[in-house]
Order: structure tokens, then C-alpha cells, then sequence
């Protein structure tokens, strides 16, 4: 009982991690940012493509009663993509009115297909613990 109720939890957190960023690009403010900081972590990636890297990007927002936003995302790109992301760039920036460390930077929706993975994941994680077991219920039918 206890699996699968931690199963449960588990898919809730990734449906809601699946929905959220494109719920957000689709329904949130807009607003207008600017990078921060772009910083590349670790080494190549070791991919079949050479020379990619992963990139964490801050940058930061004003929101329409004029108090500083915050957000964080990470990029994977080529040894050329920071010149994309220099520092004071501005940028459109989708938020949660009520909870604007909910943030997207740029979202695009080639990355739609990863969030619908996720969030298919966490459907069948919520779904799947809680269905009967139809060949178990034969089996002690037929024993009894």
C-alpha cells in the first residue's frame, strides 16, 4: 500500500513538472528580462555530436508592481551558443502571476514532446499502481 501510494506521489509531481512549463508559455504573463549570468557546467556532454555543452542561464524580470524576478534554466548548445545568451540581453519572459518563481525563458515548443514524455510518466505512475490485478483475481478463482 505504502508503494503505491509513493508511486502516486511520485506521477503527481512529474505530471505536474510535464504540464507546467507549457501550461506557463501558454496562459502566463509576459513580461520583459534580461540574462544575468550565463555560466557553462562540466565538460563536453559526450554525445554523438561533438562539442556540446550544457549552459545555466539566470536572468531576471520586472513584474507590473515593479519588484526584481529571478529565474534560472539550462541550455545545451555548442561552444559558440553564450554569444546567444550574452549578459544584459533582454528577452520575453512567461510567468505565474501568483507564484512568479514559475518562470520560462524562451520556451519553444520543440521542447513540448520531452514535457509530454514526462508528463505521460507520471500519468501511468498514478494510474497503473492502483489497477486491479486481473490475472492474480483468475488465478485465486480458479484455486478456490
Amino acid at each position: 500500500m505504502i508503494a503505491r501510494v509513493l508511486l502516486s506521489l511520485l506521477g503527481i509531481l512529474l505530471l505536474v513538472w510535464g504540464l507546467g512549463t507549457p501550461l506557463v508559455a501558454i496562459f502566463g504573463a509576459e513580461a520583459e528580462g534580461r540574462i544575468t549570468h550565463v555560466r557553462r557546467q562540466g565538460g563536453e556532454r559526450g554525445e554523438a555530436v561533438p562539442n556540446r555543452y550544457t549552459y545555466a542561464i539566470a536572468y531576471e524580470f520586472r513584474l507590473p508592481d515593479g519588484t526584481l524576478a529571478e529565474g534560472v534554466t539550462q541550455r545545451v548548445g555548442d561552444a559558440f551558443s553564450p554569444r546567444l545568451s550574452e549578459s544584459g540581453r533582454p528577452l520575453k519572459v512567461r510567468y505565474l502571476p501568483s507564484f512568479p518563481r514559475i518562470s520560462t525563458l524562451g520556451w519553444r515548443w520543440e521542447n513540448a514532446i520531452e514535457n509530454l514524455i514526462v508528463a505521460a510518466v507520471g500519468a501511468l505512475l498514478i494510474v497503473l499502481p492502483w489497477r486491479g490485478r486481473k490475472g492474480a483475481e483468475k488465478r485465486a478463482r480458479r484455486q478456490a
